[in-house]
């Protein structure tokens, strides 16, 4: 058989599967690529899909535990950086309470006309 008839034989093939069939549209939108297979003489390695869903499921793994290290990453500087922000307010809240109370300590001696 010529590469012209497999060519042939797999368009009979795949208009034969048509559209509604579980394997035609898989076979149709692979069409180019087994078109190029049988032009490049090279022997054909069989599908496994086998292989293709282990190497996803492994990405997949994979990029859930790279995405719970960022995650965790994440939480851990958002709580230090809570804890600072706190701290920071609690320090800035204590020196306004010692305005006030030194404020209000200069007013009264002022009223009372006692000095400090």
């Amino acid at each position: 058989m010529t590469k012209q008839q497999e060519i042939t034989a797999l368009d009979a093939f795949i208009a034969k599967l048509g559209p509604n069939s579980y394997l035609g549209p898989w076979m149709a939108d692979q069409r180019e690529s087994i078109v190029a297979d049988i032009h490049s003489d090279l022997p054909v390695a069989p599908l496994s899909l086998g292989g293709a869903w282990r190497k996803a499921d492994q990405i997949v793994r994979d990029a859930r535990e790279s995405a719970k290290v960022i995650t965790d990453t994440a939480s851990t500087n958002a709580e230090r950086l809570r804890a600072q922000t706190q701290k920071l307010c609690d320090d800035q809240r204590n020196h306004v309470a010692d305005i006030i109370v030194r404020a209000n300590a200069e007013a009264v001696a002022r009223l009372t006309g006692r000095r400090s």
